[in-house]
């Protein structure tokens, strides 16, 4: 399946997926530390307040880099067990353009559309 593209144009696209891996896993690495910090909670409620929301937003940004990870992950065994750029649904072709914007997107726009 991976036939589906020129080489080259597999090689862009493993290499979007794989630089966008290593930077959420640096993100990943860099919101876990600020998440288990040892500080002591700021003694002024409104500090507490401003703190607590941050690490709200912290944990936000770590599930959603999770999840983000999880997807380039199964791409890239995509790429190399051959399926890459065929829809998981339907089997049809992923249109390159719907590639080049979402490098792990597992569905082709008419499936994706149905969800």
């Amino acid at each position: 399946m991976a036939a589906l593209f020129e080489r080259t144009a597999l090689d862009d696209l493993k290499a979007q997926l794989l630089s966008e891996q290593k930077r959420l896993q640096d993100l990943l690495s860099k919101t876990r530390l600020h998440l288990h910090r040892k500080e002591p909670v700021s003694a002024d409620f409104a500090e507490q307040a401003i703190e607590t929301e941050n690490d709200q937003v912290v944990e936000a940004l770590d599930q959603e880099a999770q999840i983000e990870l999880s997807q380039i992950n199964k791409a890239l065994l995509r790429i190399e067990h051959g399926t890459y750029g065929a829809c998981v649904v339907c089997g049809e072709r992923i249109n390159h353009k719907r590639l080049e914007a979402i490098p792990h997107t597992p569905f082709c726009f008419s499936c994706a559309s149905a969800k």
